[in-house]
């Protein structure tokens, strides 16, 4: 990927900034613009990923289970492919798809075993467990 430009770096800061604020529609603007302004950007990956979260944190599980599943789809190799992985499970359990959430979580234990993303996964499907989901 090509080096990242100040105006690049400063137009992620801004919308990871607003993120962090809790501006989550305006931080999600940023991430959309960010990605549109800058499709070969290195920080791509963490760009869908943030976005993804803005849009769960908003409650809209159908376009945070799109932005994660991307993050996934384009970028396997991607530092945030297990913690994008565990919210595609989250964001199909919040849209009451059990049966893809439960694949998806035990997906994430057999791919990252030991990791925060596969402790996070247990949890949830303890969870399920206990809700009989």
């Amino acid at each position: 990927a090509p080096a990242i430009t100040p105006q690049e770096q400063k137009d992620y800061d801004t919308a990871f900034t607003l993120m962090k604020q809790g501006q989550y529609d305006r931080a999600a603007k940023g991430f959309r613009d960010f990605l549109a302004n800058y499709p070969q950007s290195s920080l791509r990956d963490n760009a869908r990923y943030w976005l993804g979260e803005a849009y769960y944190v908003q409650k809209d599980y159908k376009a945070a289970l799109s932005a994660y599943q991307t993050v996934l789809d384009k970028y396997p190799d991607s530092r945030r492919a297990a913690d994008a992985m565990v919210k595609v499970g989250f964001s199909q359990y919040e849209l009451k798809a059990f049966r893809n959430a439960r694949a998806t979580l035990e997906k994430v234990q057999a791919t990252y075993p030991g990791t925060e993303a596969a402790r996070l996964a247990a949890e949830r499907l303890t969870r399920m467990d206990v809700e009989k989901r």
